[in-house]
């Protein structure tokens, strides 16, 4: 007796779940005629006819309803186990628990996990978003396997010890401004001198939280507005109400009608941005940070 072949037991499935011959060459990309030849052929394996014919398409026959449970039933195995031989070389699916402060949340790492996920897509990630002393703490606590925070002046210092470190490019400090504003036309980084008498639009946080204030060297600058989120404050700027800190790192999130321009400050020290994970060198948590160091795309 002749053998269903794999081609053959797809076709019946395909015929069966849709009636006809025609719907199913159309699901497969067959023809027609290859379709009823592999019916025919399975009614031949069978020693009996599966489907019967009319004029509004064809109907299965008890036969056909045994063949078709079948074929269902074979092809989802063949399918899983096309899934399982391929982990062989690509591995199963690996979570990754990722975090970052806010700004970095908002550009630095969506960019960097774009880009491991075009390299590896059987990653998966949890995001959180909080402060860098809360991620640090989690990070040591396990709740968290990779997380990116801020060092530096003005902020609370994240508690490091006994933990991996790695430097982020997106440290730097600039100044958004409307386009159109005198400060976007020069040439190079601005004078700090030029900031003293700006009207600033500020962060506005709870607890722990640390906020962009006004440029962190100038002594009392005058806030016009303060806002929780940075699309308000981006909005305000935009509207000519005032300008704002913002973070190298969230450039390429910048609405276009704002302009970033840089500051010269000597007395400024400047901040860190880091990535920080245990020290147990697990293979996709060093995956994320080294795409977290990759340069983006700026184009502001």
């Amino acid at each position: 007796m002749p053998e269903l072949s794999i081609s053959a037991l797809r076709v019946v499935r395909a015929v069966a779940a849709h009636g006809s011959l025609s719907g199913a060459a159309r699901v497969l990309g067959y023809s027609q005629p290859a379709v009823s030849r592999q019916v025919s052929a399975a009614e031949k394996a069978a020693g009996q006819s599966l489907f019967v014919r009319g004029a509004r398409g064809v109907k299965t026959t008890p036969a056909g309803e045994i063949v078709a449970r079948f074929a269902a039933e074979t092809l989802a195995g063949l399918d899983r186990l096309d899934e399982r031989l391929g982990e062989l070389t690509s591995g199963p699916q690996v979570r990754v628990r990722v975090g970052a402060f806010p700004a970095a949340n908002a550009a630095l790492l969506p960019f960097a996990l774009a880009r491991v996920l075009e390299r590896q897509p059987r990653l998966t990630f949890a995001l959180t978003e909080a402060s860098s002393p809360q991620l640090v703490r989690r990070v040591v606590t396990k709740r968290l396997d990779v997380a990116v925070v801020a060092s530096g002046p003005g902020l609370p210092q994240p508690a490091l010890e006994g933990l991996r470190t790695t430097p982020l490019p997106g440290g730097e400090l600039m100044v958004g401004v409307p386009r159109g504003h005198s400060l976007s036309a020069v040439e190079g980084a601005v004078p700090v001198s030029e900031l003293a008498h700006a009207s600033w639009i500020v962060g506005k946080g709870a607890g722990d939280e640390p906020q962009f204030g006004a440029w962190p060297t100038l002594t009392d600058p005058l806030v016009a507005f303060r806002t929780r989120t940075w699309p308000s404050r981006f909005g305000l700027v935009a509207a000519g109400l005032g300008i704002c800190v913002v973070p190298g790192i969230l450039a390429p999130v910048v609405p276009r009608n704002i302009a970033l321009v840089r500051v010269d400050d000597p007395n400024w020290l400047g901040r860190r941005i880091l990535a920080v994970t245990r020290n147990d060198e697990v293979e996709s948590h060093d995956i994320v940070v080294r795409a977290l160091r990759e340069p983006w795309d700026d184009t502001h």
